[in-house]
């Protein structure tokens, strides 16, 4: 009994090691990316920590997470700048309708409702973008297109994604404790299909995997 009790792979310690590594990989998100400018990179080590290590159970999520952060950070930086301007240039005509809906203006609502529509394509492609760095080789145009398009061709996926974010950036801003565990979490719940969406265009054995 006391054996099986401190078994380092008993269920209970791995149960622990992972909510540690949830833990840990949620805050070196959070610090990892409050420049901004390395939110790309952060994002793209998290989900590449995530589901490689915590959703397989393996060890190593903090050294891979440091290791996946310097090698993308430099194409990660350039892809945090254009979805950061592209972001800013949408939430002008979103202000503009949420505006119009404030002063009841006539179509107003029915406008504003179809503009967040179309925003789940590009918001999808940013929710894309960074996984596909972390597992990917493409050029930075490469990297943009691709997002979108599998935006596009797994909607309900991205639809999922973008609802996840944007419900878990609102609980984050009304409290802060969720964000200790949220941003992995959020990795975690989108490992779960698109895992099973890029094992379709990679290759099935470990080493080209790695590689």
């Amino acid at each position: 009994m006391f054996s099986s009790l401190f078994n380092s792979e008993a269920p209970f310690w791995r149960l622990m090691s992972s909510l540690v590594d949830l833990l840990a990989l949620s805050l070196l998100w959070v610090f990892t990316s409050l420049p901004l400018v390395t939110l790309g990179a952060s994002t793209a080590a998290l989900y590449d920590a995530t589901a490689r290590c915590v959703r397989q159970g393996k060890a190593g999520a903090l050294a891979r997470y440091f290791s996946t952060f310097r090698r993308e950070l430099k194409q990660g930086a350039l892809l945090s700048l254009i979805f950061l301007v592209a972001g800013f240039l949408l939430l002008i005509p979103l202000r503009f309708f949420w505006l119009a809906v404030v002063a009841d203006l006539p179509g107003a609502r029915i406008a504003l409702a179809a503009y967040a529509i179309f925003l789940v394509l590009p918001l999808g492609a940013f929710c894309w973008a960074f996984p596909i760095l972390s597992r990917f080789s493409f050029s930075l145009l490469g990297i943009v297109k691709v997002s979108f398009q599998c935006s596009i061709a797994y909607l309900p996926v991205t639809f999922l994604m973008v609802l996840s974010a944007i419900a878990a950036g609102l609980v984050s801003a009304l409290y802060w404790v969720p964000v200790l565990i949220l941003p992995c979490l959020l990795a975690l719940l989108w490992s779960w299909p698109m895992e099973r969406i890029f094992a379709k265009y990679t290759p099935s054995d470990s080493s080209s995997e790695e590689e």
